[in-house]
């Protein structure tokens, strides 16, 4: 009888150790799915953060465009017609390009403008 007892307490051993071996191996599974959920969710953030940097990319190069086409009209509004080009630029046209540039400055801080300074 004691060996029966024995055959019968070894399968119930083995029946408990298969079932751990089956909760290891799910559990393997299951952490292996997660990894992969982890990492499709990290590639989706790299390429959302890669558009997000594309776009405000594409609106600094905008913002510039728009703050030159300023600038410029600034500079027009400034000069006299018969100013010398940008490049002629002397010492009695600095003052002006100085103006416009503080005007600019303080439009683009939301600064109360400042009155042009005449010299």
């Amino acid at each position: 009888m004691s060996k029966l007892t024995k055959l019968g307490d070894t399968d119930r051993i083995d029946a408990a150790f298969n079932r751990v071996l089956a909760a290891e191996a799910q559990a393997r599974a299951q952490v292996e799915a997660c990894r992969h959920q982890a990492a499709a969710l990290i590639a989706a953030a790299e390429e959302q953060a890669r558009s997000i940097v594309e776009r405000t990319d594409r609106r600094l190069r905008l913002v510039h465009t728009i703050a030159d086409a300023r600038v410029a009209q600034a500079l027009h509004a400034l000069l006299p017609a018969d100013a010398p080009a940008a490049q002629d630029a002397d010492q009695e046209t600095a003052p002006g390009l100085d103006a416009a540039i503080e005007i600019l400055v303080d439009e683009a801080l939301s600064r109360p403008a400042r009155a042009p300074r005449c010299t």
